[in-house]
């Protein structure tokens, strides 16, 4: 019993033709989903290191505007997360295969909430700011 070659064996396991199938999208569309995973996340990371890196200065120079720009400047950065994210949902459904439109729906859905925990958490960090020195300790 003659082995037939390597390359004309069938693939053991054959794949579904949808399996194939994947949305096509190009330049940014791309990457809008994504924009709400990063953006927000960064922006409160920036808010915090930002805070605490300005504090010192802050308190020799007896200045508190500083701190306010750049709470409004990270609160910009998770508007226009929140904006990407409204984008890809609504993109979402014009998506072809469903599976991809899905899963687009999916990470604009996580990205949403991703703006608002780190909106939530500057908005936290902000309001202390009220009552609380910002040079106490330092």
């Amino acid at each position: 019993m003659a082995r037939k070659p390597e390359s004309h064996r069938q693939p053991e396991t054959r794949m579904q033709d949808g399996d194939l199938i994947q949305a096509q999208q190009e330049g940014r569309e791309a990457l809008t989903p994504w924009v709400g995973w990063f953006l927000a996340p960064m922006a409160w990371a920036l808010h915090q290191g930002g805070g605490y890196a300005m504090a010192p200065w802050l308190c020799e120079l007896h200045l508190r505007w500083p701190y306010h720009l750049l709470t409004v400047f990270v609160l910009t950065l998770c508007a226009l997360g929140f904006g990407a994210a409204l984008h890809a949902l609504r993109r979402g459904h014009r998506v072809r295969p469903h599976r991809s439109a899905e899963r687009l729906h999916m990470m604009a859905l996580v990205g949403f909430m991703l703006c608002a925990a780190a909106c939530g958490g500057i908005l936290v960090e902000y309001a202390g700011s009220f009552w609380i020195e910002l040079c106490t300790g330092v």
